[in-house]
């Protein structure tokens, strides 16, 4: 009997000594980036256009004059693009109905019997 318990206790390894793990290292450099830094596409774009004092995309509501929105006087969008997301607020559900207006012919929304059309503006 004490032949197997030897064994038994001889097959048991002592536990490991910890590991002692090394720091993570950072540069001398601790600084958060600013918006800027981390933007790309459209906001980037926006946020040059800021600085330069320039307005890169224009999101103040169109308040047309009492007599734009007709065939001879559409409702002017500007856009420096061409192709621009337009939106109107439906008369009976005022809910946002958004569409596309391209650049050319003129669009018409026979929700509100109104005209629009695509204006060029710089960026």
């Amino acid at each position: 009997m004490l032949r197997i318990a030897t064994r038994t206790f001889a097959a048991v390894k002592p536990a490991a000594p910890a590991v002692r793990l090394a720091a993570r290292n950072f540069s001398e450099k601790l600084t958060i980036p600013v918006d800027r830094e981390q933007q790309g596409g459209r906001r980037k774009e926006e946020i040059e256009a800021e600085e330069k004092g320039e307005v890169g995309f224009n999101r103040d509501p169109i308040v047309p004059s009492a007599d734009a929105g007709t065939k001879e006087n559409p409702i002017l969008v500007p856009s420096g693009f061409h192709r621009r997301t337009v939106g109107y607020e439906d008369p009976f559900t005022h809910q946002i109905v958004w569409f596309n207006l391209d650049q050319g012919p003129l669009h018409y929304v026979p929700d509100i019997n109104l005209y629009f059309k695509l204006s060029p503006a710089g960026h």
